[in-house]
């Protein structure tokens, strides 16, 4: 169930869901496109992006988003860049 209010994202959720914009972009997948894909709607989309799930559940929808980009962008793919992180 989502959150009534966003929770803070930790700082490599918010590095993960800027992957994740940026391969939807790259690969020119809507947030209808893939919420179509896993059969969900777009509000799952822009809550999982947004910090509306508890970290559980937006972990699982991110590495599902990521899993299906990798898939579509293959060598094109961009990679989450933690190194600077914390």
């Amino acid at each position: 169930m989502p959150q009534h209010q966003p929770r803070q994202q930790t700082t490599i959720e918010k590095e993960r869901c800027s992957t994740v914009r940026a391969n939807m972009e790259r690969a020119s997948i809507s947030f209808g496109d893939l919420a179509s894909h896993f059969s969900i709607s777009k509000s799952n989309v822009t809550y999982t992006l947004t910090g509306r799930y508890t970290d559980e559940t937006t972990d699982t929808w991110l590495t599902q988003f990521e899993f299906y980009l990798s898939n579509q962008l293959g060598v094109r793919y961009i990679q989450p860049y933690f190194n600077d992180l914390d």
